[in-house]
């Protein structure tokens, strides 16, 4: 009983050990960092880098606040004089978990926003509306990250708008090494995109709310301003400036994401190969500073084939399909992608049955009966006569037999590109390549 005991307590310490050991082997992998702008420490001067009330749920009056374009979108009640607008959370999509997220399918990374007010405030109410948005100063807004978000990232994504028209900003990224990225903005007025430079659409199709809570008919939009950074230095501060004075650019949520990697497709060996001949190549991921992870490698094809009775599509795959990338590697994991193209298929012919050619057998023999016994000079002729009718029938019957062509051309001839993807087991996507494509291209000749 103590040796079973004994042995029992020696294989459940050798299991948890072996949990141990994994878990200690398993590369971090690398997150988005939504910067909590409504932090009250660290960030903006010691205190929450919001400083305008812009997100209400629908059916919310916040009459007599600024919002975010003081308009006339409504019949005020005095003493006030406009009726401000800003932005419904519930047309922006916006979680009801508190703080609300956002992850726009436009550009596929999560957000972070304020508190959004769920009920009437402002100086009608006597009830002070929360901030949830930043308005751009001239001064510039210093969001300086805690020092444990102070690492570096490949790509910063703000979700703003200007409101009256289009207006100016500044976007600067400070390193802790005192350098600096800085990016001029446009921003868009929010019903009108202007396809600025780093400006793309994250919600569209929205409407504004009215400070008396209801929804006005104006077609806007949310704005996503992405601007790529050095991924080789640490960021420790975002200050965002108002640059034209008027007061009317916003910025609602800031997301940073840490650094990815690129795929190289690699070149087809051979480049060209007739239908049911494979080619290969060595796809390469190039991870950036301070990239760890496991990514998940899938390929597609383009033109893209429809397998039928007349031609079959190429296939691709890779192995591995799955690559990880661990501190202190020499060099950058590889994946061997091939292409498979389809032979062609020879003809078959089907005809009618032989039965048919069966069934006139008896009548010569019968014709030839006939001949034999004839007793006059007449009928032998007449019997001459049927015989070779008959044969004329037999030779002329293969020409009424229907033929069916059974064939595939397998893979047709042409140019094919073969593009590779990947994921990590974070979501990260990867990067867009400075040098070199993510696809590999292979030709397919007749045989």
């Amino acid at each position: 009983m103590e040796r079973r005991k004994l042995a029992r307590d020696i294989f459940l310490l050798g299991a948890m050990l072996a949990v141990v050991m994994l878990f200690l082997t398993i590369p971090s992998h690398a997150q988005n960092v939504q910067v909590d702008l409504s932090a009250t420490s660290g960030l903006c001067g010691g205190q929450q880098c919001f400083n305008v009330a812009g997100i209400f749920t629908t059916g919310t009056s916040f009459l007599g606040t600024p919002g975010m374009d003081n308009g006339n979108n409504c019949t005020p009640t005095p003493p006030y004089s406009n009726c401000p607008d800003a932005y419904s959370s519930t047309q922006l999509g916006l979680s009801a978990t508190t703080p609300p997220t956002l992850t726009p399918a436009s550009v596929n990374v999560p957000f972070t926003f304020g508190d959004v007010n769920s009920s009437n405030c402002g100086p009608s109410t006597s009830t002070s509306c929360t901030l949830d948005v930043v308005n751009l100063t001239g001064g510039g807004v210093k969001i300086t990250l805690p020092a444990a978000q102070q690492t570096i990232y490949s790509t910063m994504i703000m979700l703003g708008t200007a409101v009256n028209g289009s207006h100016s900003g500044k976007i600067t990224v400070t390193y802790t090494d005192s350098t600096t990225n800085v990016f001029t903005q446009t921003l868009s007025d929010w019903c009108g995109f202007g396809g600025n430079k780093y400006e793309s659409i994250a919600v569209g199709g929205i409407n504004r709310i009215n400070s008396d809570g209801t929804l006005n008919g104006a077609n806007c939009n949310l704005y996503a301003y992405t601007y790529p950074l050095d991924y080789t230095r640490t960021v420790q501060e975002i200050t965002l400036t108002d640059t034209d004075g008027s007061g009317a650019s916003f910025a609602l949520a800031i997301t940073l994401k840490p650094p990815t990697y690129t795929i190289d497709g690699g070149i087809a060996n051979p480049s060209s190969v007739t239908a049911g001949s494979t080619a290969t190549s060595t796809v390469t991921v190039n991870p950036q500073p301070g990239y760890e992870g496991t990514i998940n490698l899938s390929c597609s094809i383009s033109p893209s084939i429809a397998t039928s009775s007349a031609a079959t599509a190429p296939t691709c795959s890779l192995d591995p399909a799955t690559v990880t990338v661990s501190t202190g590697e020499t060099s950058p994991p590889t994946s061997t992608l091939t292409f498979n193209s389809a032979p062609a298929k020879k003809a078959a012919v089907s005809g009618s049955s032989p039965y048919l050619y069966a069934m006139w057998l008896p009548v010569p023999a019968l014709a030839f009966l006939g001949f034999g016994v004839a007793e006059s000079r007449r009928k032998r002729l007449c019997g001459l006569l049927l015989i070779g009718l008959l044969f004329a029938a037999v030779l002329v019957t293969p020409g009424c037999v229907s033929y069916t062509h059974l064939g595939n051309v397998g893979t047709p001839p042409g140019q094919y590109t073969v593009s590779v993807t990947g994921v990590d087991t974070n979501g990260l996507s990867q990067a867009s390549n400075t040098i070199g494509t993510n696809t590999m291209t292979v030709v397919v000749t007749d045989n």
